[in-house]
């Protein structure tokens, strides 16, 4: 049986260790695929029309609703109507009751302000993907801009930050994408993106917390709505304004089951979007990686057109 020699059996182990460093240094040079960036942004930018389209139709509805009442001789209503400046904003409004459909102009505004800084991220991130188009310092002001985007848009959604300061790129983040950038190593934008998972895990809750607050109004006005329809169902002795009120009650049902709902869909959009985030790193360490939660975003942004279909009435075909 013939035997490897010293010299044979020293240049094995090398050889081998030359084919792995050769195979890593490839893995790690090798171009990143910018698809999965490319899903994220087509995702968030679904979800911005469709949120967009929805919160639109409750500020029209909740308006409509909104006179109707004021007109009918609400004296509260109409006196939250008149708005005040405040003292330190010569450019800002305010009222002591604000009217659900001014909270949804504001909170829509947040909404789509808030998808639009995270469709900026994601097509960051997708320029990172992308060799030398950026470099250190201009990725630097880039998250600068992008943090600043994030604050106007906490600010329109009126969600409470407990005084800190917001931002899309933290700053260790930051330092790891600038450090990515300088050696194009896969595994520093891995690393990269795990850094920044925490802060994208915050800036989604502050999403999903505006959209729990914009419920809880939506559901007050109901509140306030379905009870006194109810009491004229029961005191009043006319059938005919019994049978009005019975119908204007399964009416402000419908409506409110439809408002709701959309939210909901709003709201578990967000909580689905670290999931997605998340993805990018598995996917640039796994090739196979199928993204189905990106995949799930853009589909919420579809449900979200349909619900705003249902609530202008545009789903009822004509008889």
């Amino acid at each position: 049986m013939s035997r490897i020699g010293p010299r044979a059996r020293g240049r094995v182990p090398v050889a081998i260790l030359i084919v792995v460093a050769g195979l890593v240094s490839a893995c790690a040079t090798a171009p990143i695929a910018s698809a999965p960036f490319e899903q994220l942004s087509a995702s968030m930018q679904q979800v911005r029309t469709g949120a967009d389209a929805a919160l639109s139709t409750l500020y029209d509805r909740s308006r409509d609703r909104y006179i109707a009442t004021a007109a009918a001789g609400d004296a509260e209503k109409v006196q939250a109507l008149l708005l005040t400046r405040p003292s330190e904003d010569p450019f800002g409004w305010a009222t002591s009751e604000p009217p659900l459909f001014l909270t949804a102009a504001r909170f829509r505004d947040g909404v789509y302000r808030l998808n639009s800084t995270l469709i900026q991220y994601a097509n960051a991130l997708n320029q990172l993907a992308a060799k030398d188009l950026l470099d250190p310092k201009a990725f630097g002001q880039l998250a600068e801009n992008l943090n600043g985007n994030l604050n106007s848009a906490v600010q329109a959604l009126g969600v409470p930050s407990s005084g800190r300061e917001v931002a899309i790129f933290s700053t260790v983040a930051t330092a790891a994408f600038e450090a990515y950038l300088r050696n194009q190593q896969r595994s520093a934008l891995v690393k990269a993106l795990r850094e920044n998972q925490p802060t994208i895990q915050s800036v989604a809750e502050l999403g999903a917390q505006a959209v729990r607050i914009t419920a809880a109004a939506v559901r007050n006005e109901y509140d306030e709505q379905s009870a006194a329809l109810a009491n004229t169902v029961a005191s009043d002795p006319s059938a005919g304004t019994r049978l009005s009120a019975m119908k204007d009650l399964a009416e402000v049902d419908d409506r409110f089951v439809k408002e709701i709902t959309a939210l909901r869909v709003l709201h578990d959009t967000y909580v689905a979007l670290p999931r997605a985030h998340q993805e990018l790193a598995a996917g640039l360490e796994d090739s196979h990686f199928g993204f189905a939660a990106s995949r799930d975003l853009f589909q919420s942004g579809q449900d979200l057109y349909r619900r705003y279909e249902e609530l202008a009435g545009k789903d009822k075909k004509p008889k």
